[in-house]
């Protein structure tokens, strides 16, 4: 690799998981190293970074250049949610690393739905949502899955119903009694209430960047590098934002989605009128008439009416949500939340009921 800056190895692990590249043209380029990351062998890694900080350029550059090393034996594949986002981007899957003066003497393009090095097919690119059409299919050469975007942005496509488990399956149909794959999810930090995080009750590292769960099989990635961020507060677009809620979230990587509004534990004198089932969890609505406030938490009085809001909530002993509406306890929370006057215990809870509002507000 040429130009590279004297001094770079020895001092390579200041750059906390950074590493800076010359490209071919001479621009400096700085993106997240897939090394530390990979020291700690775990099966189910989630990435989760400010915008632009690489993560995707820097686990397609390991893939790559570990099936040119595994002399085209180890390939890759490239997950997405849906066929409108493989399709947008298999054309330029390549076109970044391809700049790396590593690849200078390689042969690095996509065709469709495969993506190819030296004329060999190097990796797969999937739609996540037609997983069940690829059962069939051998990927015994595949070693590493990167799905990217898995926390959505607000207003971009919607998740998968039972999500994370058609991932699960999609991965077994991939490993099919070999263990020696390993799964790397990308994203951006959006909010920490998304299916993935909820399943396997995930939460950030403290104090650190790294944090382990289930035996070291799930490893959480989180942190923010100074010289990139420096270089993001020097940029026009971070200039333009500087104390915006945007910056906050693009460069300095902190949740877009999560604010302390609304987050409040219930008070001793608030009572429990109900409960209701959404997406497998049961909350309680505990009003205090003498505060003026509802506050919904996950702890709840099981002798209330129980009221399930879709279908696969709906157990024995609870009434489906078209019929609840219909009740006034269900009427004056549905009108106090609308005048800011229900409360949450917890960013989970919020996000969660706040989602399922949206649902009944519309209908």
């Amino acid at each position: 690799m040429k130009n590279i800056p004297v001094g770079f190895w020895s001092g390579f692990w200041s750059y906390n998981l950074l590493l800076p590249l010359i490209l071919k043209e001479g621009r400096r380029l700085i993106y997240i190293d897939t090394h530390k990351i990979l020291s700690y062998g775990s099966f189910l890694n989630f990435i989760v970074t400010s915008r632009s900080f690489g993560k995707t350029f820097g686990f397609l550059d390991f893939c790559a250049s570990n099936f040119i090393k595994s002399n085209h034996e180890n390939q890759f594949i490239y997950l997405r949610r849906f066929k409108t986002e493989t399709t947008k981007a298999s054309p330029t899957l390549f076109d970044k690393i391809k700049l790396l003066d590593k690849y200078k003497n390689h042969n690095l393009y996509t065709k469709g739905s495969k993506a190819y090095i030296d004329d060999e097919v190097a990796g797969f690119i999937i739609p996540l949502s037609q997983a069940q059409t690829f059962k069939s299919v051998n990927f015994s050469k595949v070693k590493y899955i990167i799905f990217d975007e898995f926390i959505l942005e607000p207003g971009h496509n919607h998740y998968i119903e039972n999500e994370v488990e058609l991932l699960l399956g999609f991965i077994e149909t991939v490993m099919r009694n070999r263990d020696d794959v390993r799964v790397f999810c990308l994203g951006n930090a959006v909010t920490q209430v998304n299916p993935y995080f909820m399943y396997f009750n995930l939460s950030l590292p403290y104090n650190n960047s790294y944090k382990t769960f289930k035996d070291g099989l799930i490893l959480m990635y989180y942190g923010v590098n100074e010289e990139f961020l420096k270089q993001k507060q020097e940029s026009k677009i971070g200039r333009l934002t500087a104390g915006t809620q945007y910056s906050a979230y693009a460069i300095s990587n902190e949740f877009r989605l999560e604010d302390d509004n609304f987050i409040e534990k219930k008070t001793g004198s608030s009572q429990c009128h109900f409960a209701f089932k959404y997406k497998d969890k049961t909350y309680g609505a505990w009003f205090d008439f003498n505060a003026g406030k509802i506050f919904v938490s996950f702890d709840y009085d099981p002798s209330v009416l129980m009221f399930s809001t879709t279908h696969s909530d709906h157990t024995p002993n609870t009434m489906m949500i078209s019929e609840a509406k219909e009740y006034h306890c269900w009427k004056t929370f549905i009108k106090n939340y609308k005048m800011g006057n229900v409360y949450f215990e917890s960013q989970k809870i919020k996000v969660m009921v706040q989602e399922l509002m949206k649902l009944l507000i519309t209908r």
